[in-house]
């Protein structure tokens, strides 16, 4: 195959995925000015978002970044903290999700 026509399908997929990022902008925005009380829960929710990883970016070390360093590729103690940061983030909204189905059967029990 020819490579111009795989480089031609890789810039038509960045200009698509682009658009596609630029249609749900203009229309996030859009609701949020028709209906901004809907839109208060949603700010709400990556209010915690932004929380949950601010916290989890603060009790990540980042001590173990020597561990995984060759002399191919260096890992830095900032990319160590971002993926403790990620891990952290995944275990405690994985807990989260975990208590709140708990918590959606236990009601539905007592109902």
């Amino acid at each position: 195959m020819n490579d111009t026509v795989i480089n031609i399908g890789i810039y038509l997929t960045y200009i698509l995925i682009g658009a596609a990022v630029l249609g749900i902008l203009i229309f996030s925005v859009s609701n949020i000015a028709k209906n901004p009380k809907a839109a208060k829960s949603a700010l709400i929710g990556i209010g915690g978002l932004v929380v949950i990883f601010g916290l989890t970016y603060a009790i990540s070390t980042g001590a173990d970044a020597t561990l995984y360093s060759s002399d191919d590729e260096v890992v830095t103690e900032g990319m160590s903290r971002l993926v403790g940061m990620g891990l952290f983030s995944f275990y405690v909204l994985g807990g989260l999700t975990i208590l709140s189905i708990l918590y959606v059967e236990v009601t539905r029990l007592f109902k």
